[in-house]
């Protein structure tokens, strides 16, 4: 039986057995066990006086959501990489600074939207359906690794196209086109950013 699984079930006999939590907290302190393991332990237990003790929810685990939510944020990065792209080419054709093969990004960029958009927007309709079937399903630890992943992508973008505007700056290279340049990975970057943020605080208490 592993560690984690020892200490739960101490918890709950404890408890059972009328403990309060700053005594079984003691105790476990006392026997060696760090305070972040022994609150994890005290919070997956219901403070509610009742006997026995009532677990709490925990976050769930599978291969079917690691496969669904793998494939919709690699179709999601896939799209918003060639969704740049496209503006970005489109931008160069704006200022008239495109070579003679610069429709072929754009060309191969909305063929790859064609595909994924659609792909990833059917994923996430079918994820909102069955999370309004079943909130349960909110609890699922690989989704909301997922997300973080993506918010972490997300972020770092922002970061790289602010330090490459500054950069820019500092070397006299800003003109009008690196800006509206830098302002399409903001909008990108930020829109997905922003879905999520707002996604994981509607989302039900875990």
């Amino acid at each position: 039986m592993a560690q984690r699984d020892e200490l739960s079930i101490f918890v709950r006999d404890a408890l059972t057995a009328g403990k309060s939590r700053p005594e079984i907290a003691a105790a476990l302190a006392h026997a060696g066990w760090r305070s972040a393991e022994v609150q994890d332990a005290l919070n997956g237990w219901d403070e509610m006086p009742f006997s026995p003790p009532v677990p709490r929810p925990v976050a769930t685990v599978s291969a079917r959501d690691f496969f669904t939510y793998a494939l919709t944020f690699c179709v999601l990065i896939l799209g918003a990489f060639n969704l740049v792209v496209v503006l970005q080419a489109l931008v160069d054709l704006v200022f008239a600074t495109g070579d003679g093969d610069s429709d072929r990004p754009i060309r191969w960029g909305v063929a790859v939207l064609i595909v994924t958009a659609p792909l990833y927007l059917w994923l996430t309709l079918r994820e909102r359906q069955k999370l309004a079937r079943d909130p349960a399903h909110y609890r699922s630890a690989i989704r909301k690794w997922m997300i973080y992943i993506g918010l972490l992508l997300a972020a770092l973008t922002l970061l790289g196209d602010a330090i490459a505007t500054i950069y820019a700056l500092l070397t006299g290279d800003l003109t009008l086109q690196f800006i509206v340049k830098a302002l399409v990975v903001l909008v990108v970057a930020g829109g997905i950013f922003g879905f999520y943020v707002r996604d994981l605080r509607e989302e039900a208490p875990a």
